[in-house]
């Protein structure tokens, strides 16, 4: 087994399973080691999803071993570490003798934050729902893409980030993190431009995006305006693919739609270029929060054309408004609405819209589940209505703790 720590309190290894084992040692290490193991089958009983899990304890050699939580996480704020033992205490009923950011992990595999050593915690009773704490918003999602038949590669990109005031985090496909004072970037783009300048263009605009986090998050928390900051990220990256393209004749032309959703702990905004979309599901209805930048979807929406014909138009796919192509000048949609509590927001390029009605599309948004389980099933069926184009897919639920 691999040491982890050799301390006065505790010997700590993990096995070749990934298992944790930690052996007790020091002052009062029974009744440390009696303590942890109840708070530990407190918190599995009270379904608490981001602490290790007891697979074993010997009180002959004061030993537990329990399931990895990842790794340390050294970047954490203080804020944030808070937030997390809070909401141990507020809605699981633990409360934890030590909460800083020592005690926090970053799991991968769960694609979220941990808190371990319960040896000194407090068993509380356990909440009652209505007493819990709502100051603190939670966003799990789940990113997902596949390529297109018609494709040599897959043109499409998607991002996660946790930006707050001292790092910019690259999150992973699903996950979840809460916002506080975390704030959650998600965003798809799909590029254009043949061969390998699609693929290209996407990557540069995501990367682009992720280069420029902790720049926008400064002005919002400073008092900037929203709508201006995030259209002149857009109309920044726009000028840079120019750019790039003046050096290279083989990627002349090459563009990329961006659909872009940038959430606080309070509100959405977002901004958009292309025929990428954004939809929002609240308790009333879901609503196509961005506008299709080409001349058939005004159409559409003005009742010249029926659903139907708008989706079979012959210059649906001919945009307006592109990141990149031949334009100098780009109009970016941008746009802020409140967070409500069971929020669902669906980042996606235009692969799912090829392969779902904005009916179906509701409808799915509409259904229960995790953002997991409405993930796969919109993938599952656009892809079996329409298959040649890439298709990618963000869903994510926002709820109060």
């Amino acid at each position: 087994m691999k040491e982890l720590k050799d301390g006065i309190r505790a010997l700590v290894r993990i096995d070749f399973q990934g298992n944790v084992h930690k052996q007790f040692r020091g002052t009062d290490s029974d009744l440390r080691f009696a303590n942890e193991v109840k708070v530990l089958q407190a918190l599995e009983e009270r379904g608490c999803p981001n602490v290790p899990v007891l697979i074993d304890s010997d009180p002959e050699t004061l030993t537990i071993v329990t399931t990895s939580c990842g790794s340390p996480a050294p970047l954490l704020t203080q804020e944030k570490a808070t937030a997390l033992f809070d909401e141990l205490e507020e809605c699981y009923g633990i409360r934890h003798d030590d909460p800083e950011p020592r005690n926090v992990t970053y799991s991968a595999k769960l694609g979220r934050f941990c808190l371990i050593d319960f040896e000194l915690a407090e068993i509380l009773p356990l909440p009652r729902k209505e007493d819990r704490g709502t100051a603190i918003w939670r966003a799990t999602w789940q990113a997902l893409t596949e390529q297109g038949t018609g494709h040599e590669g897959n043109d499409d990109s998607s991002i996660a980030l946790a930006v707050c005031p001292k790092a910019v985090r690259l999150l992973a496909d699903s996950g979840e993190e809460l916002l506080d004072p975390e704030h959650l970037v998600l965003a798809v783009s799909d590029g254009m431009g043949g061969r390998q300048a699609g693929e290209f263009a996407s990557r540069l605009i995501t990367k682009y995006v992720r280069r420029e986090a902790a720049h926008l998050y400064q002005g919002l928390t400073s008092g900037g305006d929203i709508d201006t900051l995030l259209g002149d990220l857009l109309k920044s990256a726009h000028q840079g693919l120019l750019e790039i393209m003046k050096g290279d004749a083989n990627i002349k032309g090459m563009g990329a739609t961006l659909s872009l959703a940038w959430i606080t702990p309070d509100t959405l905004h977002w901004a958009h270029v292309g025929d990428s979309r954004l939809h929002l599901r609240t308790e009333e209805k879901v609503t196509q929060l961005t506008k299709d930048d080409c001349i058939a979807w005004r159409q559409y929406h003005t009742g010249q054309l029926t659903e139907y014909a708008y989706r079979h138009h012959p210059r649906r796919s001919v945009l307006t408004e592109v990141l990149g192509g031949s334009s100098s000048t780009i109009y970016p949609q941008t746009g802020s609405c409140p967070i409500s509590e069971g929020a669902r927001l669906m980042l996606c390029s235009d692969g799912v819209v090829d392969g779902l009605s904005d009916a179906a599309i509701a409808d799915e948004l509409s259904q229960p589940g995790t953002a997991t389980k409405i993930a796969k099933n919109l993938m599952t069926r656009a892809r079996a209505n329409a298959q040649r184009d890439d298709t990618t897919l963000i869903v994510a639920d926002l709820s109060h703790v």
